[in-house]
Protein backbone atom coordinates (compact mmCIF):
# COMPACT_ATOMS: atom_id res chain seq x y z
CA UNK A 1 0.00 0.00 0.00
CA UNK A 2 1.39 3.23 -1.43
CA UNK A 3 2.10 5.54 2.06
CA UNK A 4 0.17 9.10 1.79
CA UNK A 5 2.23 11.60 2.11
CA UNK A 6 0.48 14.90 3.92
CA UNK A 7 2.64 18.38 3.06
CA UNK A 8 3.32 20.31 6.64
CA UNK A 9 0.47 22.16 7.28
CA UNK A 10 1.91 25.70 6.55
CA UNK A 11 2.43 24.42 2.68
CA UNK A 12 -0.87 23.00 2.73
CA UNK A 13 -2.68 25.99 3.50
CA UNK A 14 -0.23 28.24 1.21
CA UNK A 15 -1.33 26.22 -1.62
CA UNK A 16 -4.99 26.27 -0.87
CA UNK A 17 -4.90 30.34 -0.64
CA UNK A 18 -3.36 30.12 -4.40
CA UNK A 19 -6.12 28.07 -5.88
CA UNK A 20 -9.27 29.06 -3.78
CA UNK A 21 -10.72 32.20 -2.79
CA UNK A 22 -13.52 32.36 -0.37
CA UNK A 23 -12.60 35.82 1.14
CA UNK A 24 -10.67 37.42 -1.37
CA UNK A 25 -11.02 38.84 -5.35
CA UNK A 26 -9.43 36.70 -7.51
CA UNK A 27 -6.68 38.55 -10.00
CA UNK A 28 -4.97 35.44 -12.12
CA UNK A 29 -6.78 34.55 -15.46
CA UNK A 30 -5.77 30.81 -15.12
CA UNK A 31 -7.96 30.77 -11.64
CA UNK A 32 -10.77 32.17 -13.28
CA UNK A 33 -12.43 30.06 -14.75
CA UNK A 34 -15.56 30.46 -17.13
CA UNK A 35 -14.81 34.18 -17.69
CA UNK A 36 -12.42 34.15 -20.64
CA UNK A 37 -14.94 35.10 -23.14
CA UNK A 38 -15.27 38.28 -21.08
CA UNK A 39 -11.90 38.87 -20.11
CA UNK A 40 -11.05 39.08 -24.05
CA UNK A 41 -14.21 40.98 -24.77
CA UNK A 42 -13.18 43.44 -22.20
CA UNK A 43 -9.63 43.71 -23.75
CA UNK A 44 -10.69 44.19 -27.24
CA UNK A 45 -13.20 46.99 -26.21
CA UNK A 46 -10.63 48.93 -24.30
CA UNK A 47 -7.91 49.12 -27.44
CA UNK A 48 -10.80 52.30 -28.36
CA UNK A 49 -10.16 55.74 -26.69
CA UNK A 50 -12.30 57.14 -24.20
CA UNK A 51 -14.01 54.13 -23.42
CA UNK A 52 -13.94 52.56 -19.77
CA UNK A 53 -15.81 49.41 -18.10
CA UNK A 54 -18.80 48.48 -16.50
CA UNK A 55 -19.72 45.12 -14.84
CA UNK A 56 -22.53 44.02 -13.58
CA UNK A 57 -24.41 41.45 -12.15
CA UNK A 58 -26.16 39.26 -8.68
CA UNK A 59 -24.16 39.19 -5.66
CA UNK A 60 -21.27 36.72 -5.58
CA UNK A 61 -20.76 36.05 -9.40
CA UNK A 62 -17.55 37.37 -9.45
CA UNK A 63 -17.77 41.12 -10.73
CA UNK A 64 -14.70 42.02 -8.56
CA UNK A 65 -12.63 39.20 -9.87
CA UNK A 66 -13.51 39.43 -12.97
CA UNK A 67 -12.75 43.34 -12.57
CA UNK A 68 -8.99 43.07 -10.67
CA UNK A 69 -8.15 40.44 -12.91
CA UNK A 70 -9.25 42.11 -16.21
CA UNK A 71 -7.43 45.47 -15.11
CA UNK A 72 -4.66 43.93 -14.05
CA UNK A 73 -4.01 43.06 -17.53
CA UNK A 74 -4.90 46.74 -18.34
CA UNK A 75 -2.71 48.34 -15.59
CA UNK A 76 1.24 48.99 -17.14
CA UNK A 77 3.48 46.76 -14.92
CA UNK A 78 5.19 50.19 -13.50
CA UNK A 79 2.35 50.17 -10.82
CA UNK A 80 -0.64 48.29 -9.65
CA UNK A 81 -4.38 49.46 -10.09
CA UNK A 82 -6.18 51.95 -7.72
CA UNK A 83 -9.03 50.36 -6.03
CA UNK A 84 -11.59 52.05 -4.19
CA UNK A 85 -15.27 51.01 -2.69
CA UNK A 86 -18.02 52.72 -2.32
CA UNK A 87 -20.65 53.28 1.09
CA UNK A 88 -23.78 53.99 1.64
CA UNK A 89 -22.29 57.32 2.14
CA UNK A 90 -19.93 57.98 -0.76
CA UNK A 91 -20.29 61.04 -2.90
CA UNK A 92 -19.06 62.03 -6.24
CA UNK A 93 -15.80 64.05 -4.94
CA UNK A 94 -15.38 61.94 -1.78
CA UNK A 95 -14.41 58.92 -4.47
CA UNK A 96 -11.86 62.39 -6.12
CA UNK A 97 -10.44 62.78 -2.88
CA UNK A 98 -10.34 58.95 -2.02
CA UNK A 99 -8.40 58.36 -5.60
CA UNK A 100 -6.06 61.67 -4.85
CA UNK A 101 -4.99 59.90 -1.90
CA UNK A 102 -4.18 56.40 -3.45
CA UNK A 103 -2.57 58.01 -6.37
CA UNK A 104 -0.40 60.75 -5.20
CA UNK A 105 3.02 59.77 -3.29
CA UNK A 106 2.95 60.73 0.19
CA UNK A 107 6.93 60.67 0.26
CA UNK A 108 7.77 64.86 0.70
CA UNK A 109 11.19 63.75 -1.42
CA UNK A 110 9.00 62.68 -4.29
CA UNK A 111 5.93 65.72 -4.56
CA UNK A 112 9.09 67.88 -4.37
CA UNK A 113 10.42 66.32 -7.91
CA UNK A 114 6.45 66.28 -9.29
CA UNK A 115 6.18 70.30 -8.29
CA UNK A 116 9.84 70.77 -9.94
CA UNK A 117 8.71 69.90 -13.25
CA UNK A 118 8.74 65.88 -13.31
CA UNK A 119 8.45 65.72 -17.14
CA UNK A 120 5.02 64.46 -18.51
CA UNK A 121 2.86 65.88 -15.66
CA UNK A 122 -0.51 67.60 -16.32
CA UNK A 123 -0.37 70.62 -14.15
CA UNK A 124 -2.29 72.43 -16.64
CA UNK A 125 -5.75 72.41 -16.21
CA UNK A 126 -5.42 72.70 -12.38
CA UNK A 127 -6.15 76.17 -10.34
CA UNK A 128 -3.56 77.34 -8.40
CA UNK A 129 -4.84 76.73 -5.15
CA UNK A 130 -5.05 73.20 -5.86
CA UNK A 131 -1.82 73.43 -7.63
CA UNK A 132 -0.95 74.94 -4.22
CA UNK A 133 -2.31 72.09 -1.84
CA UNK A 134 -0.05 69.29 -3.98
CA UNK A 135 2.90 71.42 -4.19
CA UNK A 136 2.33 70.80 -0.05
CA UNK A 137 1.63 67.53 -0.27
CA UNK A 138 -1.65 68.20 0.81
CA UNK A 139 -4.80 66.38 -0.67
CA UNK A 140 -6.70 69.16 -2.26
CA UNK A 141 -10.90 69.94 -1.67
CA UNK A 142 -12.35 70.04 -4.83
CA UNK A 143 -15.81 71.20 -5.37
CA UNK A 144 -16.26 71.31 -9.18
CA UNK A 145 -16.76 68.30 -12.25
CA UNK A 146 -14.33 70.59 -14.20
CA UNK A 147 -11.32 70.41 -10.87
CA UNK A 148 -11.93 67.18 -10.51
CA UNK A 149 -11.66 65.89 -14.40
CA UNK A 150 -8.42 68.16 -13.97
CA UNK A 151 -7.19 66.54 -11.07
CA UNK A 152 -8.17 62.92 -12.63
CA UNK A 153 -5.64 64.04 -15.54
CA UNK A 154 -3.05 65.15 -13.66
CA UNK A 155 -3.37 62.27 -11.10
CA UNK A 156 -3.02 59.69 -14.39
CA UNK A 157 0.24 61.63 -15.94
CA UNK A 158 1.92 61.14 -12.45
CA UNK A 159 0.95 57.52 -11.44
CA UNK A 160 2.01 55.18 -14.01
CA UNK A 161 1.99 54.68 -18.07
CA UNK A 162 -1.58 53.46 -18.34
CA UNK A 163 -3.19 53.47 -15.49
CA UNK A 164 -6.08 52.05 -13.76
CA UNK A 165 -8.53 52.58 -11.45
CA UNK A 166 -11.39 50.17 -9.69
CA UNK A 167 -14.56 51.38 -8.61
CA UNK A 168 -16.51 49.06 -6.70
CA UNK A 169 -20.03 48.39 -4.85
CA UNK A 170 -20.93 51.17 -7.39
CA UNK A 171 -24.54 50.52 -6.72
CA UNK A 172 -24.31 51.82 -3.05
CA UNK A 173 -24.59 55.04 -4.87
CA UNK A 174 -28.16 56.26 -4.87
CA UNK A 175 -28.93 59.56 -5.06
CA UNK A 176 -29.18 60.91 -8.35
CA UNK A 177 -27.07 63.68 -8.33
CA UNK A 178 -24.00 61.23 -7.60
CA UNK A 179 -25.01 59.66 -10.35
CA UNK A 180 -25.18 62.51 -13.09
CA UNK A 181 -21.81 63.85 -11.91
CA UNK A 182 -19.71 60.12 -12.48
CA UNK A 183 -21.56 59.97 -15.58
CA UNK A 184 -20.35 63.59 -16.83
CA UNK A 185 -17.33 62.87 -15.46
CA UNK A 186 -17.03 59.52 -17.11
CA UNK A 187 -17.73 61.59 -20.69
CA UNK A 188 -15.33 64.52 -19.92
CA UNK A 189 -12.66 61.60 -19.84
CA UNK A 190 -13.49 60.15 -22.88
CA UNK A 191 -14.16 63.65 -24.35
CA UNK A 192 -10.78 64.95 -23.29
CA UNK A 193 -8.74 61.73 -24.06
CA UNK A 194 -7.60 61.36 -20.46
CA UNK A 195 -5.29 58.02 -20.09
CA UNK A 196 -7.04 56.55 -17.64
CA UNK A 197 -9.19 53.16 -17.65
CA UNK A 198 -12.30 53.41 -15.12
CA UNK A 199 -13.66 49.73 -13.95
CA UNK A 200 -17.14 49.77 -12.70
CA UNK A 201 -18.83 46.80 -10.62
CA UNK A 202 -22.44 47.20 -9.00
CA UNK A 203 -24.85 44.88 -7.99
CA UNK A 204 -28.03 44.91 -10.39
CA UNK A 205 -30.35 43.29 -12.66
CA UNK A 206 -29.75 46.09 -15.55
CA UNK A 207 -27.23 49.21 -16.25
CA UNK A 208 -30.39 51.26 -15.97
CA UNK A 209 -30.28 51.44 -12.35
CA UNK A 210 -26.77 53.35 -12.22
CA UNK A 211 -27.55 55.60 -15.28
CA UNK A 212 -31.16 55.41 -15.98
CA UNK A 213 -31.68 59.04 -16.77
CA UNK A 214 -28.24 59.53 -18.19
CA UNK A 215 -28.70 57.36 -21.69
CA UNK A 216 -25.91 59.14 -23.24
CA UNK A 217 -23.51 57.55 -20.99
CA UNK A 218 -23.87 54.01 -22.26
CA UNK A 219 -22.29 54.31 -25.29
CA UNK A 220 -18.92 55.38 -23.05
CA UNK A 221 -18.84 51.84 -21.38
CA UNK A 222 -18.39 48.23 -22.30
CA UNK A 223 -20.85 46.75 -20.24
CA UNK A 224 -20.55 43.18 -18.94
CA UNK A 225 -23.54 41.07 -17.41
CA UNK A 226 -22.17 38.57 -15.23
CA UNK A 227 -24.66 35.60 -14.95
CA UNK A 228 -23.69 32.49 -12.83
CA UNK A 229 -21.27 29.95 -13.78
CA UNK A 230 -21.56 27.03 -16.01
CA UNK A 231 -21.67 23.90 -14.73
CA UNK A 232 -17.90 23.17 -16.63
CA UNK A 233 -15.85 25.97 -15.01
CA UNK A 234 -17.60 24.73 -11.46
CA UNK A 235 -15.96 21.69 -11.88
CA UNK A 236 -13.08 23.15 -13.36
CA UNK A 237 -12.65 24.83 -10.05
CA UNK A 238 -13.05 21.88 -7.81
CA UNK A 239 -10.45 19.60 -9.74
CA UNK A 240 -7.96 22.48 -10.30
CA UNK A 241 -7.67 22.90 -6.64
CA UNK A 242 -7.89 19.34 -5.85
CA UNK A 243 -5.12 18.75 -8.09
CA UNK A 244 -3.09 21.12 -6.44
CA UNK A 245 -3.33 19.79 -3.26
CA UNK A 246 -2.87 16.40 -3.81
CA UNK A 247 -6.65 15.61 -2.55
CA UNK A 248 -8.43 13.02 -3.89
CA UNK A 249 -12.58 13.73 -5.10
CA UNK A 250 -14.90 11.77 -6.63
CA UNK A 251 -17.19 12.61 -9.49
CA UNK A 252 -20.14 12.44 -7.53
CA UNK A 253 -18.61 14.67 -4.56
CA UNK A 254 -17.61 16.71 -7.68
CA UNK A 255 -20.73 16.90 -8.81
CA UNK A 256 -22.42 17.81 -5.77
CA UNK A 257 -20.62 20.55 -4.96
CA UNK A 258 -20.71 22.12 -8.28
CA UNK A 259 -24.62 21.61 -7.74
CA UNK A 260 -25.14 23.16 -4.86
CA UNK A 261 -23.20 25.91 -5.42
CA UNK A 262 -26.13 27.28 -7.49
CA UNK A 263 -23.35 28.77 -10.29
CA UNK A 264 -21.80 31.23 -6.91
CA UNK A 265 -17.66 30.83 -7.01
CA UNK A 266 -18.14 31.95 -3.33
CA UNK A 267 -19.68 28.89 -2.36
CA UNK A 268 -17.34 26.24 -4.66
CA UNK A 269 -14.39 27.95 -2.84
CA UNK A 270 -16.02 27.73 0.56
CA UNK A 271 -17.45 24.12 0.53
CA UNK A 272 -13.95 23.17 -1.23
CA UNK A 273 -12.03 24.95 1.41
CA UNK A 274 -14.11 22.95 4.49
CA UNK A 275 -13.91 19.83 2.40
CA UNK A 276 -9.84 19.85 2.37
CA UNK A 277 -9.43 20.85 5.85
CA UNK A 278 -11.92 18.33 6.78
CA UNK A 279 -10.12 15.62 4.59
CA UNK A 280 -6.21 17.10 5.70
CA UNK A 281 -7.30 16.68 9.42
CA UNK A 282 -8.55 13.27 8.92
CA UNK A 283 -5.48 10.79 9.46
CA UNK A 284 -7.71 7.98 8.28
CA UNK A 285 -8.73 9.89 5.22
CA UNK A 286 -5.28 9.14 3.13
CA UNK A 287 -6.05 11.87 1.43
CA UNK A 288 -9.44 11.24 0.04
CA UNK A 289 -12.67 13.19 0.62
CA UNK A 290 -15.50 10.49 1.81
CA UNK A 291 -19.35 11.27 1.68
CA UNK A 292 -18.98 11.74 5.40
CA UNK A 293 -16.05 14.47 4.72
CA UNK A 294 -18.44 16.37 2.08
CA UNK A 295 -21.71 16.69 4.44
CA UNK A 296 -19.66 17.97 6.90
CA UNK A 297 -18.31 20.77 4.75
CA UNK A 298 -21.03 21.37 3.51
CA UNK A 299 -22.56 22.18 7.45
CA UNK A 300 -19.52 24.29 8.30
CA UNK A 301 -19.49 26.27 5.16
CA UNK A 302 -23.97 26.80 5.83
CA UNK A 303 -22.10 27.97 9.73
CA UNK A 304 -19.96 29.98 7.91
CA UNK A 305 -22.44 32.04 5.79
CA UNK A 306 -22.72 35.66 5.96
CA UNK A 307 -25.23 37.14 8.09
CA UNK A 308 -26.20 39.05 5.24
CA UNK A 309 -27.78 35.55 4.30
CA UNK A 310 -27.94 33.53 7.24
CA UNK A 311 -29.55 36.32 9.25
CA UNK A 312 -32.95 36.47 6.57
CA UNK A 313 -32.90 32.82 5.99
CA UNK A 314 -33.53 32.45 9.81
CA UNK A 315 -35.99 34.79 9.95
CA UNK A 316 -38.36 33.88 6.87
CA UNK A 317 -38.05 29.77 9.14
CA UNK A 318 -38.10 30.38 12.32
CA UNK A 319 -42.04 30.64 11.98
CA UNK A 320 -44.86 27.95 11.89
CA UNK A 321 -42.90 24.97 13.05
CA UNK A 322 -40.30 25.75 10.12
CA UNK A 323 -43.29 24.95 7.57
CA UNK A 324 -41.70 28.01 5.01
CA UNK A 325 -38.07 26.05 4.50
CA UNK A 326 -39.51 23.32 2.53
CA UNK A 327 -41.02 26.28 0.52
CA UNK A 328 -37.94 27.60 0.15
CA UNK A 329 -36.29 25.12 -0.99
CA UNK A 330 -38.95 24.32 -3.57
CA UNK A 331 -38.56 27.60 -5.10
CA UNK A 332 -34.56 26.77 -5.29
CA UNK A 333 -35.77 23.50 -7.36
CA UNK A 334 -34.51 23.29 -10.84
CA UNK A 335 -31.55 26.05 -12.47
CA UNK A 336 -34.86 28.81 -12.89
CA UNK A 337 -34.62 32.12 -10.85
CA UNK A 338 -38.06 32.86 -11.34
CA UNK A 339 -40.65 30.07 -11.33
CA UNK A 340 -44.54 29.51 -11.54
CA UNK A 341 -46.21 29.02 -8.11
CA UNK A 342 -47.58 25.92 -9.40
CA UNK A 343 -44.10 24.14 -10.31
CA UNK A 344 -43.15 25.31 -7.21
CA UNK A 345 -45.98 23.51 -5.86
CA UNK A 346 -44.92 20.22 -7.38
CA UNK A 347 -41.12 21.02 -6.14
CA UNK A 348 -42.69 21.16 -3.14
CA UNK A 349 -44.84 18.46 -3.00
CA UNK A 350 -41.90 16.39 -4.07
CA UNK A 351 -39.78 17.56 -1.36
CA UNK A 352 -42.04 16.84 1.62
CA UNK A 353 -42.98 13.40 -0.05
CA UNK A 354 -38.86 13.12 0.75
CA UNK A 355 -38.80 13.88 4.62
CA UNK A 356 -40.41 10.96 6.70
CA UNK A 357 -42.93 12.10 8.45
CA UNK A 358 -44.02 14.97 6.90
CA UNK A 359 -47.35 16.06 6.20
CA UNK A 360 -47.52 19.28 3.23
CA UNK A 361 -49.36 21.87 3.39
CA UNK A 362 -52.36 21.86 1.29
CA UNK A 363 -52.19 24.44 -1.94
CA UNK A 364 -54.48 26.95 -0.22
CA UNK A 365 -52.32 26.96 2.70
CA UNK A 366 -49.21 27.03 0.61
CA UNK A 367 -50.43 29.94 -1.35
CA UNK A 368 -50.74 31.99 1.81
CA UNK A 369 -47.39 30.93 3.84
CA UNK A 370 -45.15 31.62 0.07
CA UNK A 371 -46.74 35.02 -0.18
CA UNK A 372 -46.41 36.20 3.27
CA UNK A 373 -42.07 35.11 2.57
CA UNK A 374 -42.58 38.26 0.97
CA UNK A 375 -43.20 40.52 4.07
CA UNK A 376 -40.73 41.90 6.44
CA UNK A 377 -42.14 39.77 9.06
CA UNK A 378 -40.03 37.12 7.13
CA UNK A 379 -37.23 39.21 6.25
CA UNK A 380 -38.87 40.02 2.53
CA UNK A 381 -36.48 36.60 1.32
CA UNK A 382 -39.01 36.52 -1.91
CA UNK A 383 -40.41 39.20 -4.38
CA UNK A 384 -43.06 38.43 -7.36
CA UNK A 385 -41.97 39.63 -10.18
CA UNK A 386 -45.81 39.34 -12.01
CA UNK A 387 -48.35 37.53 -10.92
CA UNK A 388 -47.88 34.16 -9.76
CA UNK A 389 -44.19 33.99 -10.23
CA UNK A 390 -41.99 34.10 -7.61
CA UNK A 391 -38.03 34.72 -7.08
CA UNK A 392 -35.06 35.43 -4.70
CA UNK A 393 -35.01 39.13 -3.76
CA UNK A 394 -31.21 38.30 -3.17
CA UNK A 395 -30.12 35.74 -5.69
CA UNK A 396 -27.57 34.28 -3.88
CA UNK A 397 -29.46 33.22 -1.56
CA UNK A 398 -30.70 30.57 -3.41
CA UNK A 399 -27.27 28.91 -3.09
CA UNK A 400 -27.84 29.05 0.16
CA UNK A 401 -30.71 27.65 0.36
CA UNK A 402 -29.62 24.95 -1.12
CA UNK A 403 -26.88 24.63 0.64
CA UNK A 404 -29.49 24.45 3.76
CA UNK A 405 -31.49 21.80 1.54
CA UNK A 406 -28.31 19.39 0.80
CA UNK A 407 -26.81 19.74 5.16
CA UNK A 408 -30.40 18.05 5.70
CA UNK A 409 -30.19 15.61 2.72
CA UNK A 410 -32.81 17.13 0.74
CA UNK A 411 -31.99 16.13 -2.84
CA UNK A 412 -32.90 19.20 -4.84
CA UNK A 413 -33.49 18.66 -8.85
CA UNK A 414 -30.89 19.39 -11.10
CA UNK A 415 -30.42 23.11 -11.28
CA UNK A 416 -28.47 23.41 -14.68
CA UNK A 417 -30.32 22.41 -17.68
CA UNK A 418 -27.51 20.36 -18.98
CA UNK A 419 -26.51 18.64 -16.51
CA UNK A 420 -28.74 15.19 -16.26
CA UNK A 421 -28.19 15.28 -19.88
CA UNK A 422 -24.43 15.78 -19.39
CA UNK A 423 -24.49 12.97 -16.58
CA UNK A 424 -27.03 10.88 -17.53
CA UNK A 425 -28.98 12.00 -13.74
CA UNK A 426 -30.01 14.76 -11.17
CA UNK A 427 -28.28 14.47 -8.08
Amino acid sequence: MTEVVRLPEAEFGSIMRLVLSPSHAIQRPDLLKGRDKQLNEIRRALHMGGRQVFIYGYRGVGKTSLAQTAALQQQSADKKPISLSCTGESTFFQLIHDLFSKAFPSDPAIVKVIAGGKSGVKWGGLSAEIKGSIEKGRVPAITTLNEAVSLTEFIASIHSKQPVVIIDEFDLIKAPQEQALFANFVKQIADQQINIRLFFCGIADSLDQFFGSHESTYRYFHTVKLDRLDFSPRLEIIDAAAEALSVHVDDNTTRRIAKISDGFPHFIHLVCEKLFWIVYNDPRSAMRASPDHYERAVAEAVEDMQPYLRGPYETATRKYSNDSEAILWAVADTHELTRQAREIFKSYERIMASIPGSEPLSRERFNTRINSLKTPAYGSILTATRTGWYEYREKMMRGYARLRAEQQQVDLDSEHPLQQRRFGTSY
